[in-house]
């Protein structure tokens, strides 16, 4: 089966960019009108009107009237594909310091992140492994990975996130036992990391206590926004692996509290 997750390493089509464009026009105010899209697009109502359409689809913009907003939490979290083309790099590189933390016969829990997502490219080099995720992205590229044990939790599966959620997830989280959480967030506000979505937030703490040891990967876009739910302190991190220009007095707070922060 092909998977239809948008590969981050891709060009994108016309048609992404130009949506991508209408996100980045929606994040900077709270309505904007269809016809004032198409203006600033230069192309016509009808095309305008399509990529709403699958924008919409994907649980990313409201219309309502011949207007359209966004809320900046849904944009941040709610698409898993709109997530998944931001800071690769970092991405990348928090995945890969995760992983070599690792060991062969190690069983650790993935959350739905596009960040966590990364350790997919790396995981086949500490083999065997047993892997529990509620991330379809991670179950797709991980599926037939030789000397890789696949545990879905499964759940209720929700289209923006890409994943499983809900009552029969987490408790199928709590039914395991693993060495080591690999988590991401939403975004950092002080000393906590916080997400929009209860679902999420329930999901994320399950892992947390399922665990022996948790990491948490973030790079410097997670700080100076906010979120309502909160997840978690960072204290409660074994690790914590930061990427990317985060600021200073961020850092400094962090390493105060004797917390193990590393930048990769």
């Amino acid at each position: 089966m092909e998977s239809n997750i948008s590969d981050p390493q891709k060009p994108l089509s016309k048609a992404e960019r130009r949506r991508e464009r209408i996100l980045q026009i929606l994040m900077s105010g709270s309505t904007t009108v269809i016809r004032d899209l198409a203006e600033e697009l230069r192309v016509s109502l009808m095309t305008v009107h399509r990529d709403l359409y699958e924008l919409e689809r994907e649980g990313l913009v409201r219309r309502v009237r011949g207007a359209v907003s966004a809320e900046k939490s849904l944009l941040f979290e709610s698409s898993y594909n709109y997530r998944t083309r931001n800071q690769v790099d970092e991405k990348r590189r928090l995945a890969r310091a995760a992983v070599a933390r690792l060991e062969p016969g190690n069983a650790i829990m993935a959350d739905d992140s596009s960040t966590v997502f990364h350790i997919c490219d790396f995981l086949p080099e500490v083999t065997p492994l047993t892997v529990v995720t509620n991330a379809v992205p991670v179950l797709e590229r991980l599926r037939g990975v030789p000397d890789i044990d696949l545990i879905s939790t499964g759940g209720r599966y929700h289209q923006g996130y890409n994943g499983y959620f809900g009552a029969a997830c987490d408790e199928a989280i709590g039914r395991y036992h693993v060495d080591v959480a690999i988590l991401s967030t939403t975004t950092i506000q002080g000393m906590a990391i916080f997400t929009p979505d209860e679902l999420v937030m329930r999901a994320k703490r399950a892992m947390m206590k399922s665990a022996r040891r948790r990491f948490l990967l973030a790079d410097a876009s997670k700080f100076g926004f906010t979120a309502l739910n909160y997840v978690a302190d960072l204290t409660d991190f074994d690790l914590i692996l930061l990427a990317g220009d985060v600021p200073a007095d961020s850092l400094a707070r962090l390493r105060d509290t004797g917390a193990k922060v590393e930048l990769v």
